[in-house]
């Protein structure tokens, strides 16, 4: 099988790709996992709301810094977009950048995630308070549903998510006519787009309960991360062996 022929790499920037990327998915994964052992996130969501709001209430202070860290991470993932980018530049190329999209979708995802730091809390502690009337608890449910429902998954869930799944799809294209890492590397990204469509129907099941539900987003994150850690790692092993070719070659020419 012939060797591919790699473009050469403009200057640091794979090794900004690699540390950008490693600083994303650690920022990311840490409160996510502390999310999944005390909250019971994801699939806390699914429960009914004042099972949502008693659990929230119970996590206290350190389940409120959890979610702000989540929501933080998703900005880390802005540099990053950029830093793709700049490695797969070609002033020959029509592709245009996917920076926007990245932006676009962090910004989304920040604005949905930011609803458990700035609003849950206050409806929480109205619903958990020993005074609280079932007047009071029922009106706290509405306004925790239309909050959930709007800033969660019509901003941060779909319209952050799909535009994450744009950004992946276009990224990949350029990745592959980059030629910096393997073809096969590049593709696995925008394979991952069918489980982000698929996952959407989650989102008109809660309103068309007769709609199929595919409940494939958190397969779709897996999958998405595992492919970010992939190329970090392509890219990182093909910057050191230039970096070795380019020591030998002096002593090479020397001799």
């Amino acid at each position: 099988m012939p060797t591919p022929t790699f473009r050469p790499f403009p200057s640091a920037t794979p090794w900004l790709v690699v540390l950008l990327t490693a600083l994303f998915l650690v920022a990311a994964t840490v409160p996510y996992s502390w999310l999944i052992a005390h909250f019971g996130y994801d699939d806390i969501l699914r429960e009914p709301t004042p099972v949502i709001l008693r659990s929230f209430q119970a996590g206290g202070a350190p389940l409120v810094w959890a979610w702000f860290a989540f929501a933080l991470s998703g900005l880390l993932f802005i540099p990053l977009a950029f830093a793709v980018d700049r490695l797969t530049a070609d002033p020959a190329s029509p592709v245009p950048g996917a920076s926007p999209l990245a932006i676009a979708s962090a910004v989304a995802q920040v604005i949905g995630l930011m609803r458990w730091v700035l609003v849950v809390p206050g409806l929480a502690s109205a619903y958990a308070a020993p005074e609280a009337t079932p007047a009071t608890q029922a009106a706290v449910v509405v306004v925790f549903d239309a909050v959930h429902h709007y800033g969660g998954m019509v901003i941060g869930e779909f319209i952050g998510q799909l535009l994450l799944a744009g950004w992946t799809a276009l990224a990949g294209w350029r990745l592959l006519r980059s030629r910096r890492v393997p073809a096969w590397v590049a593709w696995i990204g925008p394979l991952t787009l069918p489980l982000w469509l698929l996952g959407q129907s989650e989102l008109l099941h809660q309103v068309l309960p007769a709609t199929p539900l595919f409940e494939t987003v958190p397969l779709a994150f897996m999958a998405w991360e595992a492919w970010l850690l992939l190329l970090a790692a392509a890219l990182l092993v093909r910057g050191v062996r230039e970096w070795r070719s380019a020591r030998v070659a002096p002593t090479a020419c020397a001799s």
